[in-house]
């Protein structure tokens, strides 16, 4: 299960794998299991999966098909279940064509609670489809890493509430989820010959964010129990820190490290991974201590692993969304992860059904924004050691918990779209806005999608949000006849609307691209997911009355109250549940920033 998981992903090889993969936009990239297996719903349960996958299984990949069953014959044969119930399986079996037959609402709560019983046994779904109306087929893999639910972890944790619904100290099993993640992404998507180049000007070459992780995290142990620095102990002074320069003014930053100018300065990434793994042997200690009390739990301990924790899952992000400008061009695809079946998914996004009103109407409510966790109150002597207990830490510009008075306004139920942005680009607003950095425009004008396994047709993403700027997006807005959302209209949409990773939307690398959202279906009460992206705000990332500037990492925030940074909200589809299941955790970009994964819903004045 998730435990086990974490222990069989960190002993994985972690050589680069350098073969180049094609993406394969056939039906052929489905790549359909040997083995398939049929159950009622009533045996779904998390000890039948995991048997029914571990017996029959053939690399790594399985179907198996839940509810009334349509299928009998010689080629399907009876096996007995741990519950002692029985259940058939086939090797023959061929399914129904998949591009003709129901698409699954994913968060649809019949199949959330499913995806969360396969995350639970650390599988991944590939595809879904239903085969009858009482009927469903998931095909299904065991990838490199899967996060389990939210729930699990929340009552993992080092320090869970009574009940295990508060407290996000995470454990050293979410440790080593979290590590195979970068580890996939930094030592198997990056290849050699990529390691001394900069897929994005604005940000610092591959080779930094690999020793950065591990140098934050080392910096951060030693200022919150002390020791001494791991060897290199100069790996301080050049992995300290990255960039973030303006956009339109490059030579204007924050501090930051002093890095190598030339690449044969560099340290070798032996010796990166060498620090790192002195590095998490030193968190590891720490977590051994812990748990044989010799070493008490304070809140500045407590604050330390989660705040390294969440910065590890914010760059795995930010990573990605740099190596995305190159995939396929020089970032390999994540490997143990099957390739999407484009055309497939592409049938049935096509088919997901929409609101029967493009917009509704939120509000007027007083909306609550931030938590009640202050970086000041861990040092007070009544709370250092008993105020951690169903705590729930987070970061400076998060707190504390105010009141913000919403009017009402009408809100589009679901974000703006690839192609919807595509009409605007071509028509209205030519000149007027750029193509976003997650195309790909060709010399006759066609546009394909980037995705981390290479670029997909517009007909196949047609229907994802589309990731752009702030600035481009509030053109579009204005253009509607409406605008961008504040973060306080936006934080109470969310609330409302968003399932989140335990309501089956597209987080937790559930995929490795975005999807069609599914809000605003009568069904569902209008609840569903905006397709795995972070949206933005028309609100200015800012101080506010209460904030206490964090010390553990100085600067996180204030350094970044320029006016030229807009609070965005949510999560995409590489954002860790952690982060993705807290409501008040706020990220900002600045407004002409392309890069990063996020994209806007238009909201209009009543």
């Amino acid at each position: 299960m998730p435990s086990s998981l974490s222990s069989s992903v960190s002993s994985r090889s972690e050589s680069p794998d350098t073969r180049a993969t094609t993406p394969s936009t056939s039906s052929e990239s489905l790549h359909l299991p040997a083995s398939y297996a049929a159950i009622s719903a009533s045996q779904f349960t998390p000890d039948n999966v995991h048997s029914i996958f571990a017996e029959h299984a053939s690399y790594d990949r399985i179907g198996l098909l839940i509810g009334e069953h349509t299928v009998s014959g010689e080629d399907w044969h009876t096996r007995d279940l741990p519950d002692t119930s029985k259940y058939i399986v086939s090797s023959t079996y061929q399914p129904p064509d998949l591009l003709c037959t129901k698409p699954v609402i994913c968060t649809d709560p019949v199949q959330a609670s499913r995806y969360l019983l396969f995350s639970f046994v650390s599988l991944r779904l590939i595809f879904s489809v239903h085969i009858t109306d009482k009927s469903t087929l998931y095909i299904l893999e065991r990838p490199a890493f899967v996060y389990p639910p939210l729930k699990y972890t929340i009552a993992s944790s080092l320090a869970p509430s009574a009940d295990g619904t508060s407290g996000n100290i995470p454990t050293l099993d979410d440790w080593k989820t979290l590590w195979a993640t970068w580890d996939l992404i930094t030592l198997q998507m990056i290849p050699p010959s990529m390691l001394h180049q900069k897929p994005i000007d604005l940000r610092h070459k591959c080779l930094f964010y690999i020793g950065h992780i591990p140098t934050f995290l080392d910096m951060l142990i030693s200022k919150s129990v002390g020791g001494e620095p791991t060897e290199p102990k100069y790996f301080w002074n050049i992995f300290e820190r990255g960039i973030d320069p303006h956009v339109d003014d490059p030579d204007h930053c924050h501090n930051h490290s002093e890095v190598p100018e030339k690449d044969e300065d560099w340290p070798t990434l032996e010796a990166i991974i060498g620090f790192r793994n002195g590095v998490r042997a030193r968190l590891q200690h720490l977590y051994e201590e812990l748990a044989a009390g010799k070493r008490t739990l304070t809140r500045n301990i407590a604050r330390t692993l989660v705040m390294t924790f969440e910065h590890e899952g914010f760059h795995i992000e930010t990573l990605l969304y740099m190596l995305i400008q190159r995939a396929c061009t020089g970032t390999l695809p994540p490997p143990g992860f099957t390739p999407p079946p484009w055309e497939e998914l592409a049938a049935q996004w096509v088919s997901l059904p929409s609101p029967s009103t493009s917009t509704v109407v939120v509000g007027p409510a007083c909306v609550t924004l931030g938590q009640e966790d202050s970086e000041a109150d861990d040092k007070l002597p009544h709370l250092s050691e008993t105020g951690v207990q169903g705590h729930t830490f987070g970061w400076d510009n998060e707190s504390p918990a105010r009141q913000v008075q919403v009017g009402a306004f009408r809100a589009e139920w679901r974000p703006v779209t690839n192609g919807e942005f595509e009409r605007f680009w071509r028509g209205p607003g030519k000149g007027r806005v750029q193509a976003p950095k997650s195309w790909v425009v060709d010399d006759h004008g066609a546009v394909q999608v980037r995705t981390m396994y290479g670029l997909v047709l517009m007909h196949v993403a047609e229907h994802w949000p589309v990731l752009t700027s702030y600035d481009d997006l509030d053109q579009y807005a204005h253009f509607k006849g409406g605008r961008l959302p504040t973060e306080a209209e936006l934080r109470l949409f969310l609330d409302l609307y968003d399932v989140g990773h335990e309501g089956g939307a597209n987080v937790g690398f559930r995929n490795w691209h975005p999807v069609p959202a599914t809000m605003g279906l009568k069904e569902y009460a209008g609840k569903g997911s905006n397709g795995g992206v972070w949206e933005w705000t028309s609100t200015t990332f800012d101080t506010h009355e209460g904030l206490v500037p964090t010390e553990l990492f100085s600067g996180y925030s204030t350094d970044f109250f320029d006016t030229k940074h807009q609070v965005s909200l949510g999560a995409s589809y590489a954002t860790i549940p952690r982060l993705a299941g807290r409501r008040t955790v706020r990220n900002f970009y600045q407004h002409n920033y392309p890069y990063p994964w996020i994209g806007a819903r238009v909201v209009y004045d009543l």
